[in-house]
């Protein structure tokens, strides 16, 4: 059930980033973050007060320290798109797994076999397949500053999850977890997206609802695949998403699907079926 969990927060998560895209030709990208953000806040907190849930958990530290680090990554991410081409950034926030299982051993003592290890490095070149190899294949120099902002919003995503991971086997709601993210994201946006500041068109208001929605549902299914799993075994199964947004893409925006997106996809499949079926190891 957590592997069903993870691949249908993928999907929302692929919805997700069409309306981002749709969203970003007319508002800056830190202004949809912040909306974004009120957005989940608010149904986060319906469904906290439906369920009759003690708002402020239990694991103060840890909750709030989920919040800061994921807003962080989120900006660090952002960021990186701003700054690289959108395949080059999304290969290098496809480390994140990498960082995943390496914060999980050490922070909550997970056991990584080498069946884990080989279907997370074999997802990341799947990866590399469908995006074409990116760094590989253009002979250009790149900014190292740029290059360390995009790679430490991978590890920060790494690092947040394996939070999230925690605060579940520490009994904490799943919703909880989920509220604490936009707790930080809003008030630490809003300076910026204030003074940034474009005012939506209807339709411009209607794609921010759905990308508020798709994110809620994102982060829902998310959350209660890491409660379900090991993050080290949770976060590649995210793998799933790069072959799912190249299918988004080439039918909402006509763009076409290449053979190595067909290879590449069958790799990470082939990924995602090893780590499915490994057992711990010791």
């Amino acid at each position: 059930m957590g592997y069903l969990f993870m691949i249908t927060s993928a999907f929302f998560f692929c919805l997700m980033t069409v309306f981002v895209k749709i969203a970003g030709n007319n508002l800056p990208t830190i202004q949809i973050v912040f909306i974004r953000g009120l957005i989940t806040l608010f149904f986060t907190f319906i469904v906290i007060r439906r369920k009759n849930i003690y708002l402020w958990g239990s694991n103060h530290s840890l909750l709030i320290m989920r919040g800061f680090f994921g807003t962080f990554a989120l900006f660090f991410v952002y960021e990186s798109i701003q700054r690289f081409t959108l395949f080059e950034a999304t290969v290098i926030q496809y480390l994140f797994p990498i960082f995943t299982a390496i914060f999980a051993s050490i922070i909550i003592s997970e056991n990584i076999g080498f069946k884990l290890v080989f279907s997370i490095l074999l997802g990341l070149v799947g990866v590399f397949i469908i995006l074409s190899f990116p760094f590989i294949n253009q002979a250009k120099n790149y900014n190292m500053t740029s290059t360390l902002i995009a790679i430490v919003g991978a590890l920060l995503t790494g690092f947040s999850y394996v939070l999230v991971r925690l605060s579940s086997i520490r009994g904490e709601s799943p919703y909880v977890i989920m509220f604490y993210f936009p707790l930080f994201t809003v008030p630490l946006s809003f300076p910026f997206s204030y003074y940034s500041w474009v005012n939506p068109s209807l339709e411009m208001w209607i794609i921010l609802l759905f990308l508020g929605l798709s994110t809620q549902l994102g982060q829902t299914f998310l959350t209660h695949g890491y409660k379900l799993l090991p993050a080290s075994k949770a976060a590649p199964v995210s793998y799933i998403q790069v072959p799912l947004s190249v299918i988004f893409g080439s039918i909402i925006f006509a763009e076409q699907v290449s053979y190595n997106f067909i290879v590449g996809s069958i790799i990470i499949f082939f990924a995602i079926l090893i780590i499915m079926q490994s057992r711990d190891e010791t």
